[in-house]
């Protein structure tokens, strides 16, 4: 079996600071953390390779459980302990894992038995019937393809793919030892996962807790363990700039990197003036889980002018667009389509699926639209689902929440073929960026139906839920005669 941990044969200082827990306010130093992760990983023994559920908070107990489990080589499906308890139990019955790690406080209805941990506050239990599935060699860690639902769509994730993402995510980033990172994520979460990965195989350090980015208590976490970089998706930015960044007394914080979806043009703008003011500078990245993280990046040199890229592939990828099997000439729409070392080996949706091998082969169709242009810049337009018709014209979901950013957080989604927009709290400012929309899409402003909603469902990422936002009742209808009133307006096209 591969020899599998972040921690083993790095080379790095053992002395050094690498894990604060703000819940705690304990630090662990490298070798602390080796010595608690051995500990752990002597509680996972079995007679071959297992499958673990974790189900983890941003704390140190969940965080040395997970490393634990990989250090093993066994794998891990990394969970939301706050999952509905119908959906875990349905995970669990279907995959049987062999173990179950879980916070007491939110433990798993199983008659699985418990065993010693050596966490206080964390179960540890097994099952009284393990190894009841094969399991491929090189599956290290699963991803739920939707942490709300729990769905039993899970990405099948190598030691390999985990590797070498946090190879190219340092290599891009030009993390260093001197790199510390405050956590936003969960880190069930792809995002969260990666910064664990690179900041351990750079020998850097990050802080995590599970405060709320809105509270006192997450930012004086931030400014105890003296983080120099921060990031988070864009709806991270949005409540970034609603707090202001000036007033929470972080000085420290110079990197910023943004992943989960394009970052509003506006606010691309600002933190990457922010960042510069500091002294540091802002990253726009995109990624998928079916890629591990991360797969490419903008230079932060080529900010502002260049802020709607995703940048070019990361180091040792390859991104090209196609379309109907064939690679498109610049300018021209496709399927982003990506190949690296940190392309998933495949999806699971049963516990037979853990025994297959590498099915895509380093390559991955994205389901993302865009295009590159002259300079070999990416750009994505949206998803391929992500579109709808009005009056004959191809309209992109994505395009729309771009262009009505600024005036209010809002979700655009298709139903029954009508564009339907839910806004936060819409105004007079708001109506007019309706009408400007319209012009810019040459459609009148009747064919957007606008929703009034108090606040747009979110997944634990930060991602709009666009599966919850569709079983919601209908909200309140936006004031129509508002948006009339407007449309005299200018339209900026």
């Amino acid at each position: 079996m591969t020899e599998t941990g972040f921690l083993k044969g790095s080379g790095h200082n053992p002395d050094a600071r690498t894990v604060f827990d703000g819940n705690t306010g304990e630090w662990f130093t490298r070798a602390q953390l080796t010595r608690r992760v051995a500990e752990f990983a002597g509680r996972l023994q079995f007679p071959r390779k297992a499958l673990g559920f974790l189900f983890a908070f941003n704390d140190s107990e969940s965080l040395i459980a997970y490393l634990a489990a990989i250090h093993t080589g066994h794998a891990v499906a990394m969970l939301n302990p706050e999952l509905d308890e119908v959906l875990s139990a349905r995970l669990i019955a279907l995959f049987q894992p062999d173990f179950i790690v879980a916070p007491k406080s939110h433990a798993p209805a199983t008659t699985y038995r418990e065993a010693e941990s050596p966490h206080s506050g964390q179960l540890l239990l097994r099952s009284s019937a393990p190894i009841r599935h094969a399991i491929h060699p090189d599956v290290s860690l699963l991803i739920s393809t939707s942490g709300s639902t729990g769905s039993p769509k899970l990405v099948r994730l190598s030691w390999r793919n985990l590797e070498s993402n946090a190879w190219q995510i340092n290599q891009a980033l030009r993390n260093t030892d001197r790199d510390r990172t405050m956590i936003t994520a969960p880190i069930f979460n792809g995002y969260g996962q990666s910064v664990i990965h690179t900041m351990l195989l750079a020998g850097g350090s990050f802080a995590l807790t599970r405060a709320r980015v809105v509270t006192r208590e997450f930012w004086d976490a931030a400014r105890e363990a003296e983080c120099n970089t921060i990031g988070g998706t864009p709806f991270f930015y949005q409540t970034l700039e609603r707090l202001d960044l000036d007033s929470l007394n972080v000085p420290l914080l110079k990197k910023f990197v943004q992943i989960g979806g394009r970052l509003p043009g506006h606010l691309a703008v600002k933190f990457h003036s922010l960042a510069q003011e500091r002294g540091g500078e802002l990253h726009l990245m995109y990624g998928q889980a079916e890629a591990t993280a991360r797969i490419s990046g903008l230079p932060p040199n080529l900010l502002p002018e260049a802020r709607g890229s995703v940048g070019f592939a990361l180091p040792g990828g390859r991104l090209r667009v196609e379309r109907g099997g064939c690679e498109c000439v610049p300018m021209e729409e496709g399927e982003l389509v990506y190949q690296g070392p940190n392309v998933m080996m495949g999806y699971a949706t049963c516990p037979e699926d853990l025994a297959k091998g590498d099915e895509l082969g380093g390559v991955v169709a994205t389901g993302d639209l865009g295009y590159r242009d002259g300079r070999g810049l990416f750009y994505i337009t949206g998803r391929k689902s992500r579109f709808v018709k009005l009056y004959g014209w191809r309209v992109s979901l994505d395009e729309v929440e771009e262009l009505l950013s600024h005036a209010a957080p809002v979700a655009a989604v298709n139903q029954q073929d009508r564009l339907v927009i839910y806004a936060e709290h819409p105004g007079a400012m708001f109506a007019d960026a309706v009408n400007q929309l319209a012009a810019r899409l040459k459609l009148h402003p009747s064919g957007f139906e606008i929703r009034e909603i108090d606040v747009i469902p979110r997944l634990a990422n930060g991602k709009v839920d666009y599966r919850s936002l569709a079983r919601t009742a209908p909200p309140a209808a936006f004031e129509p005669n508002v948006a009339r009133n407007a449309e005299g307006s200018s339209a900026s096209r």
